[in-house]
């Protein structure tokens, strides 16, 4: 991975200079922004434990950066963050609902190298894969949401399409719409968590 990180730090350090106006030929940075569906699954290895489950509107922001490996083609970094907005209902291994699920939440994490092609109408297609991890929350610390727990790191990835117009010589702006899924262990073995999200993001970058 660092010699991934280290790749697209050059490729950016030495394509900065060639950059030209309105073209994808250097330093790439992207951010979006935006809302969709999630679905998460955690399933106990435990019989002691309970299995839980989140469906609903979720929130997405990624960050790329890196430069042109080719024409119309960047390398990049990638850290990508979901978060579902719907409180995680609890059931027991039976199938009955805890009713005290109100006040936990979940986030998907991914970090990973991936690559965006863009045509020449700018209509852009871009994937990542990388390490995904898990992060449950619980509204009780004074108001305050606060880290309950974490799982080990997975497996992820994201395959997105979008658009983007020039606003600017070095800046487009535009809309992505992303598919992202992630998957891990629980910390010892204590379960298994997974989540897939369709986010439609409002996209901005500099390039």
């Amino acid at each position: 991975m660092k010699k991934f990180l280290a790749l697209i730090a050059t490729a950016a350090a030495l394509c900065f200079a060639e950059s030209a106006p309105q073209t994808h030929d250097g330093f790439f940075m992207n951010w979006t922004l935006g809302l969709g569906f999630q679905s998460f699954d955690y399933v106990a290895s435990d019989n002691d434990n309970y299995d839980m489950k989140a469906k609903g509107l979720s929130a997405e922001t990624d960050f790329l950066i890196g430069g042109r490996i080719m024409e119309n083609t960047l390398l990049h970094a990638s850290f990508i963050i979901v978060k579902n907005t719907n409180d995680i209902e609890r059931y027991t291994k039976n199938g009955r609902k805890y009713d005290e699920s109100e006040g936990i939440s979940e986030q998907m994490n991914l970090f990973g190298i991936g690559a965006t092609y863009y045509l020449p109408s700018n209509v852009f297609f871009t994937a990542s894969l990388g390490l995904a991890w898990f992060s449950i929350e619980i509204d009780n610390c004074s108001g305050n949401y606060c880290t309950a727990g974490s799982t080990d790191t997975g497996f992820g990835f994201q395959v997105g399409a979008g658009k983007e117009w020039w606003v600017a010589p070095e800046w487009g702006l535009g809309a992505k719409l992303a598919f992202t899924y992630g998957s891990a262990n629980d910390q010892d073995d204590a379960g298994d968590a997974s989540a897939f999200g369709i986010n439609l993001m409002f996209t901005i970058t500099y390039n």
